[in-house]
């Protein structure tokens, strides 16, 4: 099945908005761990012996980025395009399943307790989680009629 079919948000988030956010991932985590750590847990501090896990998620987030990049730009399947966005809609469970954690270990559960950076990361979390999540599961394609005419 083409993706000419696909609603045109659903375009436009894929080829722009998820590679960008990829792409911010890529900088947090090879150019600025200090700040990844402290974006979800403000009392903690980067220790420079653990960048090997940063450069893990920072090469993954690259990953991710050419991968939303490209398949929209060079793919037509619709199917391969719900394989790709069912995979990183797991990898998105994945990111809440993390942040929910950061926070309630930190005791900050509750939205009052919630920083900036609490609300803009797990905000982006929760929207790309939306979107895949719909396209997935078709939300918003028009159904295609089956009848057919009489001649």
């Amino acid at each position: 099945m083409s993706v000419s079919i696909v609603p045109q948000p659903y375009v436009f988030f894929f080829k722009w908005l998820d590679p960008l956010t990829a792409l911010y991932g890529v900088y947090l985590n090879f150019a600025a761990p200090q700040m990844a750590v402290q974006s979800m847990a403000p009392n903690s501090i980067y220790d420079p012996n653990q960048v090997f896990l940063f450069h893990q998620s920072g090469g993954l987030a690259l990953a991710i980025a050419i991968l939303t990049a490209a398949i929209p730009r060079y793919s037509s399947d619709l199917s391969v395009w719900r394989i790709l966005q069912f995979a990183l809609l797991l990898s998105d469970f994945a990111g809440l399943s993390g942040i929910y954690h950061a926070l309630e270990r930190q005791g900050r559960l509750h939205p009052s307790t919630w920083t900036s950076d609490d609300q803009g990361c797990g905000g982006t979390y929760v929207v790309l989680t939306i979107v895949r999540l719909l396209f997935v599961l078709g939300v918003g394609f028009k159904t295609r009629s089956t009848t057919k005419k009489n001649a």
